[in-house]
């Protein structure tokens, strides 16, 4: 208990130096983890994607061309699909370009059914299937926008030259509760009844079989005019983030140069602290502190200094994108941008790495010096 009460007494000996080095540390892990929160989130835009019992069929050639919409039938009766959706994106926004949203034109008798992590009351569901125009939204874009149910909600500026106008109808909850559906056959009448759909979300069961489902769809359209590949929900979101080229890689190289400053600021004031005190190290050591007890004595002024301003960085950080809950980059790259539990534990960790890294010389240096050269040393 003594040597916790010289511990602390010594780091606040200069307050100053203190709190500029904690405070420095601070912003630098906030930085840190931000970082670390992008990278995570662009390597596993959704956690638990990878085990979700939902594939995404698109076009071979590319997802900006579509397929017909007679493929919806045949991916039925594929061993293993529970159930198929027919979906566009529309790309439109509400009365102004800066709200900016994910909406989709989706098969509104078998969204749901697909979309299990979505939960909407029977009478508002059957509502939605029942009008032509209905559309309904996530409860995050009901919170937004104060949106509530009958209001009137026109989409503007998509690539598909229409403006519809839709009513809503329904509220749902879990899944991408930042995102509106409308009737598929609302937007394929409006187009002139093409028939032509640009993916088709299928559910199977068990999720085991998804691999064998996917094989079993790309080769029944194998050599058609509209060839399909089919991802899992996890490959389909990283094919998105790649788009972005490898932001993952800068996003490394800046997170490794804010480590490295963040370990030079904190080997310095280290380095200054003991340098100043060799003397009064030997002194302890002649009094019978052993060198062990000096060496925990500035390894833990040192540790303290980073993992306080872990406590402020890393957590502010933490409350901060958890209150935001930010979704996606951009209207088009999904990112749940939440700490996760290993982002927290992986910045606490290199935290006390650095504590360790940044006063582990020049404490062992100073814990073994000879008594009466230490005396002798001007700092």
């Amino acid at each position: 208990m003594k040597m916790w009460r010289l511990l602390w007494k010594n780091l606040w000996r200069n307050k100053r130096r203190a709190l500029l080095t904690g405070s420095s540390v601070a912003v630098s892990l906030f930085l840190l983890s931000s970082l670390a929160i992008v990278y995570v989130a662009l390597g596993k835009p959704i956690e638990g994607a990878e085990n979700a019992p939902i594939v995404m069929v698109r076009r071979a050639a590319g997802i900006a061309l579509p397929l017909p919409a007679s493929y919806q039938a045949k991916i039925e009766a594929v061993p293993g699909v529970v159930a198929v959706c027919k979906v566009n994106w529309f790309g439109g926004y509400w009365k102004d370009p800066s709200n900016q949203f994910s909406n989709f034109a989706v098969d509104a008798e078998t969204v749901f059914d697909v979309q299990m992590a979505s939960k909407i009351p029977p009478d508002q569901l059957q509502a939605f299937k029942s009008e032509r125009v209905a559309a309904v939204a996530g409860r995050g874009l009901i919170e937004k926008y104060h949106w509530k149910i009958g209001d009137r909600i026109t989409l503007l500026g998509s690539p598909y030259g229409i403006t519809p106008e839709l009513i809503l109808r329904g509220i749902f909850t879990g899944g991408p509760d930042d995102s509106l559906f409308f009737q598929w056959d609302y937007l394929n009448e409006a187009m002139g009844r093409l028939n032509f759909t640009g993916m088709y979300w299928v559910r199977v069961n068990p999720t085991e079989v998804a691999p064998r489902v996917g094989q079993a769809i790309d080769q029944m359209f194998r050599n058609t005019d509209a060839e399909t590949k089919t991802e899992s929900l996890s490959a389909f979101l990283l094919g998105f983030v790649s788009m972005l080229g490898n932001v993952r890689g800068i996003i490394l190289m800046v997170g490794c140069a804010v480590t490295f400053a963040i370990l030079l600021i904190v080997a310095n004031t280290m380095a200054m602290s003991i340098r100043e005190r060799i003397a009064e190290a030997a002194v302890m050591r002649s009094l019978g502190f052993r060198a062990a007890h000096i060496l925990g004595l500035f390894v833990g002024e040192s540790l303290f200094l980073t993992m306080g301003g872990a406590v402020v960085g890393v957590g502010g950080a933490k409350i901060l994108y958890d209150l935001l809950a930010l979704r996606r980059i951009g209207q088009f790259i999904p990112a749940d941008m939440r700490m996760r539990p290993e982002t927290v534990l992986f910045c606490f960790a290199l935290a006390i790495g650095m504590g360790l890294l940044a006063s582990g010389l020049p404490a062992y240096r100073a814990s073994r010096l000879n008594i009466a050269q230490a005396l002798r040393f001007v700092g």
